[in-house]
């Protein structure tokens, strides 16, 4: 009954949403009265809505249901509301989005929540039908599409993963035999967290007084890993001269994780391509050492990268470290800023990873996989008509109603210390990237790449004893992701 009675204030809520959309971007108050709802909607009534292009449908009170197979629902990756408006703005705006669909189209959109990935498994094993949608992290959806538990989205009815409400990179990047298995959308919010990054701190940066406005030359299209290196060089100190690089001693021009994220974020921002999809879309090739590219970069940044080591929690490196002031940068992912540098007393500006030059055409945002915010459908559901409107139906609702809020009224809030971090989170979602290699980390070349740049490994011969299995797990790949008649 109190979805039902809902079904009103859904209805003034969508107009305030769109009255929100026009305010600044700076603006983080949301409106949500009686009042302000019905001002806006003349306003509403003038806007075309993208669920015009799907057309009228009745769906018959079919039971639509996503499972959120999240193992931290409360860490900015909350992708599915409550059961009641409680003003936190991205509860209401996916509840809102809930109500309306259900009314307009006659079903019902219900949740599970549990981080349990085998249900995958044994539900479509079992050939059974419990929910509809998975939200996940890419980097364990990935087997699952190669293993045959997920559906084809782009052989879905109604589906257009081609269109900007699902994600253009993906539909680019994560296509073969035309036959695609995950995507991105704003029908999960969680994404917003997932570009990743660069942090200055803007306290040593003032400190250090450098003659030129870093945040200009993001701007100007200059900043890159030449200027990285001149406003690093020299700045690393072993402060308590123990010979170890550690987050609780030591200081860092440019500190950073020692992950094989760290080295995907750094080869991708400059303009690195991990592996290329053939002109015909039926196969994938990652050959490094024939990427003249690759190679200049990877010889060229590697004595950048410190092996800087941490004992308790992985989160120390942005907690501690960069907290304490230790750190001139500090690369991660969005999710960073959003969770952990929120209480930070000194102010810190977003940027992203530098360009390998200026001839680079755009900034490149590497697009984490590790987050529970990545859209799937089992195999199960494919072909069903019903299922593939509502699954449309909730992208284009929520790019146009749910990103305006969300994203601009709350993310680049909580992202964000200045309007000009605002600016630079929407460069960073508009140059996001990934790939097959990036994912799938054929015969483990990810993992050598990372003992290339933080334990000295040599580049040519370590790459080349892994092309071997690098091209086994490329063709076994292939052949799995091939969609069966």
């Amino acid at each position: 009954m109190k979805r039902i009675q809902y079904l009103l204030l859904a209805c003034l809520t969508l107009a305030a949403v769109v009255s929100c959309v026009d305010a600044d971007s700076g603006n983080t108050d949301v409106t949500t009265t009686a009042d302000s709802a019905t001002e806006a909607v003349t306003e509403t009534e003038t806007e075309a809505s993208l669920l015009d292009g799907l057309g009228e449908k009745d769906l018959g009170g079919m039971v639509y249901t996503i499972f959120d197979c999240n193992s931290v629902p409360g860490l900015l990756q909350s992708n599915i509301p409550g059961d009641e408006m409680n003003g936190e703005v991205v509860n209401d705006a996916l509840l809102t989005r809930d109500i309306y669909l259900e009314g307009k189209y006659n079903c019902q959109i219900e949740y599970m929540q549990e981080n349990n990935i085998s249900k995958l498994k044994t539900m479509v094993s079992a050939g059974d039908d419990e929910w509809q949608m998975i939200i996940h992290p890419l980097a364990a959806l990935n087997s699952q599409a190669t293993g045959g538990y997920l559906a084809d989205m782009n052989a879905m009815p109604y589906l257009e993963m081609d269109q900007q409400w699902w994600n253009p990179l993906m539909y680019e990047n994560m296509r073969l035999y035309d036959a695609m298995y995950f995507s991105s959308s704003d029908i999960a919010p969680g994404i917003y967290q997932m570009p990743c990054c660069m942090v200055l701190n803007l306290k040593l940066y003032n400190d250090y007084d450098y003659d030129f406005d870093i945040y200009q030359s993001v701007l100007d299209g200059t900043w890159t890993v030449e200027q990285l290196r001149t406003m690093t060089k020299e700045m690393d100190n072993d402060i308590n001269m123990d010979n170890k690089w550690t987050v609780y001693d030591d200081f860092f021009g440019f500190a950073m994780h020692n992950s094989t994220e760290s080295v995907l974020t750094t080869l991708i921002g400059c303009g690195v391509q991990m592996s290329e999809i053939s002109a015909n879309g039926t196969n994938v090739t990652c050959n490094l050492l024939d990427n003249d590219h690759a190679v200049e970069v990877i010889e060229n940044v590697t004595d950048m990268f410190l092996k800087i080591t941490y004992t308790d929690d992985i989160n120390d490196y942005s907690n501690i470290l960069f907290e304490e002031n230790r750190a001139l940068f500090f690369m991660h992912k969005l999710e960073s800023a959003a969770t952990h540098l929120r209480d930070m007393e000194e102010d810190y500006l977003i940027l992203p990873s530098p360009k390998w030059d200026e001839d680079q055409d755009s900034y490149y945002a590497f697009l984490s996989p590790h987050g529970s915010c990545f859209i799937a459908l089992p195999q199960t559901v494919a072909g069903n008509e019903n299922y593939g409107f509502l699954t449309e139906a909730l992208a284009r609702y929520s790019h146009q109603y749910v990103r305006p809020v969300a994203y601009e009224l709350v993310y680049k809030e909580k992202d964000t210390r200045d309007e000009r971090s605002v600016e630079i989170l929407d460069m960073l979602l508009n140059s996001m990237y990934i790939d097959f290699q990036s994912l799938y980390n054929f015969g483990s070349l990810n993992d050598s790449l990372q003992t290339i740049f933080f334990d000295d490994k040599p580049l040519v011969s370590t790459v080349e004893k892994k092309q071997s299995a690098i091209d086994k797990a490329i063709v076994k790949f292939v052949a799995n992701w091939e969609p069966v008649d």
